[in-house]
């Protein structure tokens, strides 16, 4: 299973490896431990999982660099806090951004609450009881998001009654005779409950895609991602970012003939988007502020845009 790196540090080729000097002894056996814990956890419940990670993060706190922040959250949105990180420890050499494994955005901001993590990446704002506990969140930036197979698919595009049809299993191959093989995301899952927004038929279609026994169910967006890339005939949902930021052998299919490019979501025509926020909590470091700040710069929406971002500015 391809896994994303843990430490961003500028000219970083090698996924597998944490460059000498980017983070502590702690932060290395963090990791370690949430690599293990990790593993013997997927098959249990998402919050379990994601109390592991938290608490295994939390453990590292107090041995962390004075001047270096975590940044964790939605695997959507890793792929570009990467490309973010590296650009800015050009100007701040110095400064540690370690970037954690994917959280989601429940985790992510209750590990900004609890100080786990300095900056979270969120597919929602706060709620506002997170609010009440000191959680704000900031719009930065809106991707496609995409219903999707697998690169070798020679299918370019679907209607969203076709799309309904193939959630409910009325329509189970596709026009070349290959069986479709749906992954689906848990039933509180952000782009489960942005999908059932897409008509009243999809909405139903879900629900029966959640009742039909065998399907692939995707915990994180990595594992989303990897079912894409490996199952042959696969059909889901992800976002352009991630297929873009991660290289993914994964292709985009146009809905009602409107493909999802950045430039036709720019125009209006495509509709369905994923808004990704910044966490913060009551009182960030000054390197975190000034990331967020970077984020925000030009500089910062120049790169949102290399991965098939649109920058927001709230």
């Amino acid at each position: 299973m391809r896994t994303f790196p843990a430490t961003a540090t500028a000219g970083d080729e090698d996924a597998k490896r944490v460059p000498s000097g980017i983070a502590r002894a702690s932060a290395a056996a963090a990791h370690d431990l949430i690599t293990r814990r990790a593993q013997r956890m997927r098959h249990r419940s998402r919050g379990a999982w994601l109390a592991v990670i938290g608490a295994a993060f939390a453990m590292a706190a107090a041995g962390a660099h004075a001047d270096s922040i975590k940044i964790g959250g939605t695997g959507t949105g890793l792929g570009t806090m990467k490309l973010l990180a590296q650009a800015f420890k050009l100007a701040r050499p110095d400064a540690q951004l370690i970037i954690t494994p994917s959280l989601g955005s429940t985790g992510a901001i209750r590990a900004v609450l609890a100080g786990a993590v300095d900056i979270g990446v969120s597919a929602r704002p706060v709620t506002p009881e997170e609010s009440s506990k000191g959680a704000s969140a900031q719009a930065y930036a809106k991707t496609p998001f995409v219903i999707a197979t697998g690169a070798k698919n020679p299918s370019a595009g679907l209607t969203l009654h076709q799309l309904a049809q193939m959630y409910s299993g009325q329509i189970t191959h596709w026009p070349d005779g290959s069986m479709i093989r749906l992954v689906i995301r848990p039933d509180t899952d952000a782009d489960t409950i942005l999908m059932k927004t897409f008509s009243a038929e999809m909405n139903t279609a879900i629900t029966a895609a959640h009742a039909r026994k065998g399907l692939r169910m995707a915990e994180t967006d990595q594992d989303n991602a990897d079912a894409l890339e490996q199952l042959p005939g696969s059909l889901g949902a992800t976002t352009l970012t991630l297929i873009s930021t991660e290289k993914r052998a994964i292709k985009p299919l146009a809905l009602d003939g409107v493909s999802p490019t950045l430039q036709s979501l720019t125009a209006g025509r495509y509709r369905y988007a994923r808004t990704l926020y910044l966490i913060t909590g009551r009182n960030p470091s000054p390197l975190a502020k000034d990331f967020v700040a970077f984020v925000r710069s030009s500089a910062g929406q120049a790169i949102l845009t290399t991965g098939e971002n649109l920058a927001v500015q709230e």
